[in-house]
């Protein structure tokens, strides 16, 4: 008898809800994030690549849903200006630091990133979580989820043993390492492909609850990640990432 009540039960709540036009899956994932950073190398219009369009649909979905988006990428042209493209604001970085390879000039990069998002974050008064596209801005996005103890996201589009296979220098070592950390750091991994999660669990082995295939074509694709943030929000403890001082003086 009780477990038929209970059946009734969520009948009648799923019905309410149903006439409500809420999803009984968006109640579990309830906990949007109303400030967003996204931080991505290449965006639209200065970049056309799989990266920049996926970054650009991904930042004006999320503020059709209500999330007020901040995207930070790299345009020397526009360095320091900021555009409102799509709702979305974007905030563009240069490097003044002259580079000799991929990996200096990421390295280098990051430093003027980190000082972009701090700015977003003093006039925003919070930022919920970041969102990092790609290897390039991994550092960056570890770097402010420690500083801000934030949740970090990762996009992975590649692999460095995909880029190159077979090569061993201190490049790719360098990246392999960069791609490996951010694996372990992400609060959560977003993959566009089955076997993309499935190489990136080969070479990084990160906790594999945490790699989520979302791919960009399908009608449900900016729902499914907002549920993601909101789920990464709901579980995130902000003790684990509170320094050890602070943690001995709240006790």
């Amino acid at each position: 008898m009780p477990n038929t009540l209970n059946q009734m039960n969520q009948k009648i709540i799923e019905k309410i809800l149903k006439q409500l036009r809420i999803s009984p899956a968006d109640v579990a994932y309830e906990k949007k994030p109303k400030n967003v950073v996204i931080i991505t190398a290449e965006y639209l219009p200065r970049d056309i690549t799989q990266i920049s369009l996926q970054c650009k649909n991904l930042a004006e979905g999320l503020v059709q849903r209500g999330i007020n988006t901040h995207v930070v990428s790299f345009d020397p042209w526009k360095e320091g200006q900021t555009s409102n493209i799509g709702g979305a604001e974007i905030h563009y970085v240069g490097n003044a630091v002259k580079s000799y390879s991929p990996l200096t000039w990421a390295i280098t990069l990051n430093m003027e990133i980190g000082r972009v998002v701090a700015d977003i974050y003093h006039s925003e008064g919070n930022i919920d979580l970041i969102h990092t596209h790609e290897w390039q801005m991994f550092p960056a996005g570890i770097t402010l989820q420690n500083a801000l103890r934030k949740p970090l996201i990762t996009s992975y589009y590649s692999l460095q043993e995909q880029r190159t296979p077979g090569i061993t220098n201190g490049f790719t070592e360098a990246v392999k390492q960069i791609e490996w950390r951010a694996s372990q750091n992400s609060n959560s991994i977003h993959v566009n492909k089955e076997w993309m999660k499935h190489a990136l669990l080969q070479f990084y082995s990160p906790q594999e609850s945490k790699v989520n295939v979302f791919s960009p074509e399908a009608s449900t694709w900016t729902k499914d990640i907002v549920r993601d943030y909101s789920w990464v929000l709901k579980n995130w403890d902000t003790s684990e990432h509170t320094p050890k001082k602070e943690q001995k003086d709240n006790i």
